[in-house]
Parts: structure tokens; C-alpha cells; sequence
């Protein structure tokens, strides 16, 4: 499963997306990757755990890759046990709605994705 935020604003309002936003200014990257997820999707896993269980991480850095301008983004890709349930998750914050997707419904959204989330998942998604 992949789990989406449908952005709530513009740009891209209604369109799905990576739970994501920008560093504050004292912020380290994982600290802000850490703080976007809960405020975003409201996702109960200890951070602990959360910290532990990272698989992969990138930096996609394309030029042209956003029209809000020059925009660099720090992937994390989270494994979670597979045995255990998914954990629940609501919109918060800048996020109208957020849902776990499976991989096969997934496959199907390039259509609804923000600017490039769709792209940069399947690449993260290739190297788990």
C-alpha cells in the first residue's frame, strides 16, 4: 500500500499527492519529513518505529520538476510490517483526505497525481 494526501489547496487542489511540505528554517530534513507526515495524515506509528523502518531515501531534483519553481524534494520510503493491520489515517493540515492505496489501485492514478508524485513513487517503489 502507498499512502496519498489529496491536496486541499492550490496548486493541485484535489489532486493526489505525497504526504509532504516545506523544512521550517532550523529543521533537519528527516525532522521535517517526520513533522509533514503526522500533520498531513494524522498517522498513529511512534516515530520510533517509524525511524526504524526506513527502506529507502532520494532526492529528486529535476529543474522543471514543479511549476511553484525550483523544487528539490527529500523522499522517504517507510516499510511497515506487512502483517499488521494499516494503520489509520485522516486529511489534516493542508491535506483534504488522506488513504491507503493499494499497489494495484495505484498503478491506475497517474491521471490524478500532482506534477510528478506519480513518477517519483514508482521509482521508490522499484528500489524497495
Amino acid at each position: 500500500h502507498v499512502l496519498l494526501i489529496q491536496r486541499g489547496r492550490f496548486p493541485g487542489k484535489g489532486l493526489w499527492a505525497m504526504p509532504g511540505g516545506f523544512l521550517d528554517p532550523t529543521e533537519r530534513i528527516l525532522d521535517g519529513v517526520m513533522r509533514e507526515l503526522r500533520e498531513e495524515t494524522k498517522l498513529k506509528v511512534p516515530e520510533k518505529v517509524l525511524r526504524g523502518s526506513i527502506a529507502h531515501k532520494d532526492v529528486f531534483d529535476d529543474v522543471n520538476r514543479s511549476l511553484r519553481g525550483r523544487t528539490l524534494t527529500h523522499v522517504y520510503l517507510f516499510k511497515l510490517d506487512d502483517a499488521a493491520e494499516l494503520p489509520k489515517v485522516k486529511g489534516n493540515d493542508d491535506a483534504a483526505a488522506a488513504k491507503w492505496v493499494s499497489l494495484a489501485e495505484f498503478n491506475s492514478m497517474q491521471s490524478v497525481m500532482f506534477e510528478d508524485h506519480y513518477s517519483i513513487i514508482k521509482n521508490m517503489l522499484s528500489r524497495a
